[in-house]
């Protein structure tokens, strides 16, 4: 069982962009802690913004299988709870959410299991080692920037699910909902979903036990928690504050072959 908390306080200077601009350009803020273009930054960098990711999601991929897929260098995922053996150029990556790194000294590779993708807005990839954020990183670094509330009245409701027919568990589900709105010096966004992973079958209609090394998505429940806030101080300066609650855990079977 794995539970995780997130807290952050994000004080930044907002760039004055002309309207224009801020259409055109894509924003990251990853590479050197502010606001700068793509066009500007002198490394690689994609950006997988929110309705290409949402479409990848319907077609039932999850962060890390998006990731492999959509940026090159990037190695192909394993279909399991952990982002294990995943690297960035052949070289190991960096993992943030919100310019918060999830990395730690236990190297658990649960970081890209971390966030439903309901709650995401955009993913900034930077290829090439940086220094920024301490080491980790020679590889490149990912920030998942989450969604953010607006000034008027906003609510999302989603529901889903898949099945094989293969049997009464080979079944997935997901419900998903937010509320967000506020005033013109103070908006949030606060959100819940759920993802509860039936079992997987093979080809012959046999169950796949879950992994013993990595563990897999079978049996497996995500919830996921979070919100945020925006105060505008002045015009030049913004608070941001964001808290997560995250927990996944699974209750299937282990082993390497069906009995």
């Amino acid at each position: 069982m794995k539970r995780k908390y997130l807290w952050a306080v994000n004080p930044c200077l907002l760039a004055m962009l002309a309207p224009a601009a801020w259409a055109e350009d894509q924003m990251v803020v990853s590479a050197s802690r502010s606001h700068r273009s793509v066009a500007e930054m002198a490394q690689t960098t994609w950006v997988i913004e929110g309705q290409e990711l949402e479409q990848q999601v319907q077609a039932g991929k999850e962060i890390k299988d998006i990731l492999a897929q959509l940026i090159p260098g990037m190695d192909v995922s394993s279909q399991g709870r952990t982002n294990y053996g995943m690297n960035l150029r052949g070289r190991s990556m960096m993992v943030m959410i919100d310019g918060v790194r999830l990395n730690s000294s236990r190297s658990d590779s649960r970081q890209l299991d971390s966030i439903d993708p309901f709650n995401i807005g955009h993913i900034e990839v930077i290829s090439g080692a940086t220094s920024l954020y301490g080491g980790g990183s020679t590889g490149g670094l990912i920030n998942i920037v989450t969604k953010k509330g607006q000034q008027e009245k906003q609510v999302e409701l989603q529901i889903g699910g898949k099945t094989g027919f293969n049997s009464r568990n080979d079944r997935d589900e997901n419900i998903a909902a937010a509320v967000s709105g506020g005033t013109e010096q103070a908006f949030g966004r606060f959100s819940f979903s759920y993802q509860r992973y039936g079992g997987w079958y093979d080809g012959k209609g046999d169950e796949v036990l879950i992994d013993n090394t990595q563990t897999g998505l079978q049996y497996s429940g995500r919830l996921d928690v979070m919100g945020s806030g925006t105060f505008n101080i002045d015009d030049h300066q913004q608070l941001q504050l964001t808290a997560q609650y995250f927990n996944s855990e699974s209750d299937g079977k282990h082993g390497t072959s069906q009995q």
